[in-house]
C-alpha cells in the first residue's frame, strides 16, 4: 500500500483500539458494537489484501531474476565464441550483435534482453559448424534454448501478475472506501449517543481518529488499545 494508505490503517488501528477499549460502553449501544465490528472486519480484510500484494511482487521478481541468472549463465559463453569468430572472420553484424559486456545486457529492458538472447542462439545455430572450434555444441544451443524459453515465460508470468495485482490494488481501494463509509456514515454519528456521559471515551476517539503522517510508506504501526474507560 502507498503512504497516505498506511497512515490511514494506523487511524482505523487506533479507532479500532480505542472502541475495543471502550467496550463495555461499545456494548451498551447495538448499532455502535455492530458498527464497530464491521470496522474490525474491514481493517483484517485491508491487512489481508496487502500482504496478498507483497507477496505478488516479491514472488514474481524473485522467480524472473532467477531465470535471467540462469539465461545470462548459459548465454555468455555462446556470445563470447560467436564475438571472437566474428572478429576473426571480419563479420561486422555479427561484432555489433555480440559486443555487449554482462553488465549491459543485465541493465536492459526483459523484453530487450530477451530478444538480444534469441537473435545471438539464432545466429549461433547458423555458425554452429564454425563454433565447433570454440567448442560450442548443438547440446550448448539446445539449453540455452530450455533458459530462453523460461525466462520468457517467466516475464509472462509477471504479466500475469501484473495483472493479478491491478486486480488487488482495485480489491484495496474498495476496502478503504467501505471502511471510511463505516467511519463516516456510522461510528461518527453513533459516538454522538455518548458525548454527554463518556465524555474521556468520546475525546479518546476523535483524536485516533486523526490521520497522522508517519513517513512509512509500507509499514504499519502496532496500537496500543487504550486503558478501558469506565
Amino acid at each position: 500500500m502507498n503512504r497516505h494508505e498506511a497512515n490511514k490503517l494506523n487511524m482505523l488501528k487506533a479507532v479500532n483500539a480505542v472502541l475495543e477499549g471502550g467496550l463495555t460502553i461499545v456494548t451498551e449501544y447495538p448499532a455502535l458494537s455492530e458498527a464497530a465490528t464491521e470496522l474490525k472486519t474491514k481493517i483484517a480484510e485491508i491487512n489481508a489484501i496487502d500482504n496478498k500484494f507483497s507477496t505478488s511482487i516479491d514472488g514474481k521478481t524473485s522467480t524472473k531474476n532467477l531465470f535471467e541468472d540462469e539465461l545470462i549463465e548459459d548465454l555468455m559463453p555462446v556470445k563470447a565464441a560467436l564475438y571472437a569468430y566474428a572478429v576473426r572472420n571480419k563479420n561486422e553484424e555479427l561484432k555489433v550483435l555480440t559486443k555487449e559486456s554482462e553488465s549491459t545486457l543485465k541493465r536492459m529492458r526483459d523484453p530487450e534482453f530477451l530478444q538480444k538472447a534469441e537473435l545471438i542462439k539464432t545466429e549461433a545455430q547458423k555458425h554452429l559448424t564454425d563454433l565447433v572450434a570454440y567448442k560450442i555444441t548443438e547440446t550448448d544451443l539446445t539449453e540455452l534454448q530450455e533458459k530462453i524459453t523460461a525466462f520468457g515465460e517467466a516475464l509472462d508470468g509477471k504479466d500475469t501478475g501484473f495483472a493479478n495485482r491491478g486486480a488487488l490494488r482495485i480489491a484495496l481501494t474498495e476496502k478503504f472506501d467501505e471502511a471510511d463509509s463505516i467511519l463516516t456514515e456510522q461510528l461518527d454519528a453513533l459516538i454522538e449517543l455518548v458525548r454527554k456521559t463518556n465524555t474521556l471515551f468520546y475525546d479518546q476517539y476523535y483524536s485516533a481518529r486523526v490521520i497522522k503522517d508517519l513517513g512509512t510508506p509500507q509499514k504499519t504501526e502496532e496500537v496500543k488499545t487504550p486503558e478501558p474507560v469506565k
